[in-house]
Parts: C-alpha cells; sequence; structure tokens
C-alpha cells in the first residue's frame, strides 16, 4: 500500500470533506479563482487524463438536467453500449450516486482506491500554490472521471453541477452538449438576468460540436444561439429540429415551426406520447417518470443519443429506446413512491421546478388537494417556490434540512402564511415532519419537497419502513 493509499473508505472521506464544499457554504465567490479550471486539468493530467479515455456527454441547465441525463445514460445503453458511465450531482441518498456505471453506483472500494490514486497528485498540485487547491467537487469529478476510465466505459454522460463556464465537469471533450432549461437560480452567483445565466451555462458549448438545447425562454436562447453561432456548432432547437408530438399517431409537429419558443408543449398530453428528431420518429413511448416537463426531457435525450450514436456509428433501435424510457426509475424527480396512500416525493429547489411538480400533479392527481412537507435553502427563490405550490396545498408541514444553507423553519413558515390562507404548522425535526405530514393527509395525497437534501433523508425512512414491513 503507498503512503498515499487509504486504509477504510471512511478515511477516504475524511480527507475528500476536509476539501472546501461549496454545496455547504452559504454564499461564496464565482470566479476564476474560486472555481479554478486550470488545477482540475493539472491533476487529470498527472493521471493520465482519464476524462479524454472515453467519449462524453455533456448537460448544464437550470432545471431537468440530472432527469435528461439518465434518459440520454439509458438511451445509449439502449444503442448496444455495454458499460455507460453516469456523473450527476447532487446525490439524493448516499454520495457514491453520483458516479454510476450502468446506473449502478461506484463500490465503497473503488471509492477508496480512487480516492487514494487521486490523492499524490491533488497534493502535488496543490503545492504550486494556495489558488490551486481543489474544492471537493473538483475532487470528485476527477474521482467520476478515474473510475469511468478504469472501468473503460463505452461513454459517458456527464452532468454540470454548476453554471458550466467554471464547472470542474468543463474539461471534458465531449461529442454531444446540451442545455436543458434556463431559468432564475444561483443568481447571486451566475447573474441576475436569463441572458447572464444562459451564457454561463453555454460555457460548455465546444466549437465544432452539436448542441441540443431544451424548451427554452426567448432571452435564454437568444443568449444560446448567439453562443452556438461563435463557436460554429450546430444547435438543436426544441420545436424547431426536433419536438413532442401530442398524439401517438398525430402528424410531426417539427414541420413549418419557425419558433424554437412555442405553447405546443404546455398542453395536455396523452399517457403516450411520441417524439420526431432530426433523424427519426419514436411512437408509443411512455415514462414512469411524472409531467410534462419530463417528456419534454425524454425528447432533448432522444435527439441528444441519436446524434452520440452517429458519432459512434452505433443504430439507435425505437423498440430498445421505448422498452429502456418505459423502465427507467429517477429517484426524488416527482417519484410516485407509494400510490397507497399517495406519497409523492421531489427535490424541486427553485420556482421553475417547483411549478413543474405542481403541474405535473395536476395532471396526474386532477382536482386533487396536499399535505406539502417543505424545506428549502435560504438562498433559494422561496417565493416562487411557495406561490406554485400553493395551488396544490391544503396544508404545509415546514420543517429544514440538513445544511448550513437551510432557512430557519419559523422563518420558513413565515413566508408560507404570508403566501397561502392554508393551515401551516413548523416542525424542526424532518421524521417528526413526516409522522406530522403522514397524519394529516391520511390517505390523501403527501407532497415532499423543496430540497433534495429533504428528498433524500424522508426517502430513506420511508424506504426502511417499507424494508420493514416486508420482513415482519
Amino acid at each position: 500500500m503507498s503512503q498515499n493509499s487509504f486504509a477504510t473508505l471512511s478515511a477516504a472521506l475524511d480527507w475528500l470533506f476536509a476539501n472546501t464544499n461549496y454545496e455547504q457554504v452559504k454564499t461564496f465567490r464565482y470566479n476564476t479563482r474560486t472555481f479554478n479550471l486550470d488545477r482540475t486539468f493539472q491533476v487529470l493530467e498527472i493521471l493520465g487524463n482519464p476524462h479524454l479515455a472515453y467519449p462524453t456527454v455533456h448537460i448544464a441547465g437550470t432545471k431537468g438536467k440530472g432527469s435528461t441525463s439518465a434518459m440520454t445514460a439509458c438511451l445509449l445503453q439502449a444503442a448496444g453500449l455495454h458499460h455507460v458511465g453516469l456523473y450527476t450531482s447532487p446525490h439524493l441518498m448516499k454520495l457514491e450516486e453520483r458516479i454510476a456505471v450502468n446506473f449502478e453506483p461506484i463500490a465503497e472500494d473503488d471509492l477508496r482506491d480512487c480516492i487514494s490514486a487521486a490523492r499524490g497528485p491533488i497534493e502535488s498540485v496543490t503545492e504550486r500554490g494556495p489558488e490551486m487547491k481543489p474544492t471537493f467537487f473538483e475532487i470528485f469529478t476527477i474521482i467520476g472521471f478515474l473510475h469511468f476510465a478504469r472501468k473503460r466505459v463505452d461513454a459517458a454522460v456527464i452532468e454540470v453541477g454548476l453554471g458550466g463556464r467554471l464547472d470542474a465537469t468543463n474539461c471534458v471533450q465531449p461529442i454531444v452538449t446540451g442545455i436543458t432549461p434556463i431559468s432564475y437560480d444561483h443568481t447571486a452567483v451566475l447573474g441576475e438576468t436569463l441572458d447572464l445565466i444562459a451564457r454561463e451555462k453555454a460555457g460548455i458549448v465546444k466549437s465544432g460540436i452539436p448542441l441540443v438545447v431544451g424548451k427554452q425562454e426567448p432571452e435564454a436562447f437568444s443568449a444560446i444561439a448567439e453562443v452556438a453561432q461563435e463557436k460554429q456548432s450546430r444547435l438543436y432547437a426544441f420545436d424547431r429540429d426536433y419536438c413532442l408530438s401530442e398524439s401517438p399517431f398525430g402528424l410531426g409537429c417539427c414541420s413549418g415551426l419557425q419558433s424554437p419558443v412555442s405553447s405546443l408543449a404546455s398542453c395536455r398530453p396523452p399517457e403516450e406520447f411520441a417524439v420526431e428528431t432530426p433523424y427519426t420518429r419514436y411512437e408509443q413511448l411512455n415514462l414512469r417518470l411524472l409531467g410534462g416537463h419530463q417528456r419534454r426531457n425524454a425528447a432533448m435525450a432522444l435527439t441528444m443519443s441519436e446524434l452520440a450514436c452517429n458519432v459512434l456509428g452505433v443504430p439507435l433501435p425505437p423498440a430498445a429506446a421505448r422498452e429502456r424510457l418505459a423502465n427507467l426509475d429517477w429517484p426524488g424527480r416527482v417519484e410516485l413512491f407509494s400510490v397507497n396512500p399517495p406519497i409523492v416525493i421531489d427535490a424541486a429547489h427553485n420556482g421553475a421546478s417547483a411549478e413543474a411538480l405542481v403541474a405535473a400533479l395536476e395532471e396526474r392527481f386532477t382536482g386533487r388537494k396536499a399535505v406539502v412537507i417543505l424545506a428549502i435553502a435560504a438562498h433559494k427563490d422561496q417565493l416562487r417556490v411557495i406561490d406554485a405550490l400553493a395551488r396544490i396545498a391544503r396544508e404545509f408541514v415546514v420543517t429544514t434540512i440538513d445544511s448550513p444553507r437551510s432557512e430557519v423553519a419559523d422563518e420558513l413558515a413565515a413566508n408560507v402564511r404570508a403566501k397561502v390562507s392554508v393551515p401551516v404548522h413548523v416542525e424542526p425535526s424532518r421524521p417528526a415532519a413526516l409522522a406530522l405530514g403522514r397524519k394529516l393527509a391520511n390517505s390523501d395525497l403527501l407532497v415532499i419537497t423543496g430540497s433534495f437534501y429533504l428528498a433524500g433523508e424522508l426517502r430513506q425512512l420511508l424506504l426502511s419502513e417499507r424494508a420493514s414491513d416486508q420482513r415482519l
């Protein structure tokens, strides 16, 4: 065992978490000193550039990027790739979820070994100056790249963490890039306008590499299109170059459309849907994932996967794509955890995500009100989240999340009460909040939302309870 090797995973994680973790910091500066791609490149070079050992698909955006990444990974499997890497963040319940091959999270021994392998190069780069010390996210991204190389994946789908331009994942040289819908999130960091946010996200666009863009507001689309033109990147726009069809057997919807922004996808599609890409029409598609936004994510994932398959020289059979999408589970994203009683778990943490959640609930549970368990980070756009949830809530149970960023329960409750006229209960203990929410909901709809931390912790409690019941 080398001097840099860790004997246990616990020791490796202690070293890892000793590094700056901006996921746990209330405020930070977004600049080339705080987020320094050069130090990530230098560590990767010492490790033999593992991020270049396989083709990648790189995906940024505000909402839907995790789901779209998961769909793209499963579609690459449908195309016959035997080992597909998937790097996402944040995790829902376990850190290992962020690095997966064929949706299997990295094993504890592999995680320990990758951290051990990266330790020496990281400490070597850190010695070059105080500004060269990598952050937690940068180190974990390096570990993800290294694991995928060691597993000899055929391709990897890489989700951006924050922004795009300065994100550690932006070291990759992708064969396809994608930008999911952009909305107001991390405004103190990325900018106060959609134009500024979009330009940061579009920092992943590479010269000559095709770019697939999800449904966007005009301001965001214009900014992305300008960057794509500068980079000479072929842009594929939603409702112009690919689209979601409202009828599973109707005419294609791309023909004749001039604008990439359309009200078409806001209609209530049937349970089965179709997608038309520049190359293929996919009929009779189904998703376990609820909501029209997930159908739009599927359309984007199909387009990106087709473009990737063209580069890789493999076909994407429609029947295999249909089967993979129909069987994809992606927990914590408008997840119908239980049918009787109905419990929905979602990590919606900004206004746009909350709107998507509510639209999905209104579609699936028409006319039904819900008891909402809510916790959210202090810096998030709470009022937009509350406004959206107010449409479906008959009562709120407000709690906290296990993070320094968490809004104090009493303060969040005051914000909720200022916007709604329904009862608002405060329960700082998350297990107690779950118990109270279930009691209030009885056999009616219960919704858990506002944060990955909350969704993950309460989902784990529900899973433990389910496992205990099954043992009886």
